[in-house]
């Protein structure tokens, strides 16, 4: 023993010194594209990982160390459908492994319900704070105020030509990030929208208007689409008696079944629009399991509701109240099994996947729901580990165009999750957190 000390102190005295911030020492790395794993020590300097080396070859020297012996190292993981009410939201987002967000907009004063966000102007400032280092928080690429035609005051109207220009300038104004779109949008009107999003360089997402095909929505240039809505309700299956037994399970009346057949002769359509536009899907598939869990106690009562706003506490109640009283309890059930089976289709399809946990509507805990979200692509949908934290990590920030995130790699910023299980032999060990690491500091060590 005596022996193997000398000659370990020769070997790190013959060491150049190796400068850093920190060194994760003897981790396993998980290479989130291929699945494969490898032993490895990891040096980060100046928010970036200056170094990958084979385990016990970093001289610790001044550098601080943390023993990620019999762990896993992953990138930091992304939700990628929120709606932030409270500054308390950030740090649940780094507590849950969520380095990055995109909030997905509103424009309310005070917390509501939880399906909508704080007005961009507040969410700027915090988005400032967290770049310069005076706040921690999560990544975050904001959408602003809704464009709508549902009449909603906290989003922008876009009847006409001159209200889509107003939306426009005053999102501008607000350094949004992208345009987020809600529903009761003439096509007329979609069009400008696409014209104008082009125009300034701004990607435009979100939900889709009734009763426009979603391939003719796709054509136009929206990059995501978010939940499961009657337009993309249909392509959950390409056989025709599997989809006849839904109608049928449903209780379609022949009045049902022509409104929505142009749905459902674009059903493929819509497979191949995604494709050819590389466009991307948010399943959102946490809230709306949410809509079947009124009486999910353990959820209800979750511990950490206790830090939200009382007014985004009485919202999920009154959402809870309104499922107990729906009696369309079959359809709801129906819609989840479609949501499954869209997604593991639209996976074996190679159609850019999104997790997004629509935090904090209908119940939903910020930075905890994206584990949920994941869980249930994997449990429910039939999607490998692998390929679920894909949807949390390499796919966002494709989705983004950030080159130098999500992965575990030299050059890369060093926005990073430590984990004391194995994802990929269970998913649920993505709560198994024992560090989170947000440019290059740790902000959260068990």
């Amino acid at each position: 023993m005596k022996i193997l000390l000398f000659l370990s102190l020769v070997f790190f005295s013959c060491q150049p010194e190796i400068k850093g911030d920190l060194i994760i020492a003897n981790t396993n790395i998980i290479d989130l594209e291929t699945g494969e794993i490898s032993k490895r020590d990891v040096l980060i300097r100046d928010s970036v990982i200056a170094l990958i080396s084979e385990e016990n070859t970093i001289p610790p020297y001044k550098n601080e160390v943390m023993d990620g012996s019999g762990c896993y190292l992953i990138p930091g993981l992304w939700d990628m459908h929120v709606h932030i009410q409270d500054s308390t939201y950030l740090s649940m987002f780094l507590d849950h492994g969520v380095t990055g967000v995109r909030d997905m907009g509103g424009c309310v004063q005070v917390p509501t319900g939880g399906c909508e966000s704080l007005c961009p102007s507040l969410l700027n400032r915090w988005k400032s704070a967290i770049i310069e280092g005076k706040m921690n928080g999560p990544t975050m690429y904001i959408a602003g105020t809704q464009l709508s035609g549902t009449g909603w005051p906290t989003s922008f109207p876009v009847s006409t030509n001159a209200e889509i220009a107003h939306a426009f300038r005053r999102n501008m104004e607000d350094r949004v990030d992208f345009i987020k779109v809600y529903e009761n949008i003439s096509w007329e009107s979609y069009k400008e929208i696409a014209r104008l999003a082009h125009l300034h360089h701004l990607d435009f997402v979100g939900h889709v208007s009734e009763p426009f095909l979603l391939s003719d929505i796709l054509e136009l240039g929206q990059k995501s689409i978010e939940h499961i809505r009657e337009p993309i309700l249909y392509s959950f299956t390409k056989d025709s008696n599997e989809l006849k037994n839904f109608m049928i399970a449903d209780h379609y009346t022949p009045e049902d079944r022509e409104f929505v057949k142009h749905w459902i002769d674009d059903a493929e359509n819509v497979i191949e629009s995604f494709k050819r536009n590389e466009a991307w899907f948010t399943p959102t598939m946490a809230v709306q399991y949410a809509r079947q869990r009124y009486n999910d106690e353990p959820w209800l009562n979750h511990p950490l509701r206790h830090t939200f706003p009382k007014s985004v506490i009485d919202g999920l109640y009154s959402h809870i109240d309104a499922m107990k009283a729906n009696d369309d309890k079959t359809g709801n059930a129906l819609w989840w099994m479609a949501l499954r089976k869209l997604v593991k289709r639209f996976s074996e399809e190679k159609i850019g996947m999104l997790a997004g946990s629509d935090t904090a509507c209908e119940g939903g805990i910020p930075g905890y729901s994206l584990h949920e979200e994941l869980f249930l692509m994997v449990e429910e949908a039939a999607l490998s580990p692998l390929e679920a934290l894909q949807t949390a990590t390499i796919n966002p920030c494709s989705y983004f165009g950030l080159e130098k995130k999500g992965k575990v790699d030299e050059g890369y910023y060093a926005d990073l999750v430590l984990l004391k299980e194995n994802p990929l032999e269970h998913i649920r060990n993505t709560l198994s957190i024992k560090a989170v690491i947000k440019n290059g500091k740790i902000v959260r060590l068990n």
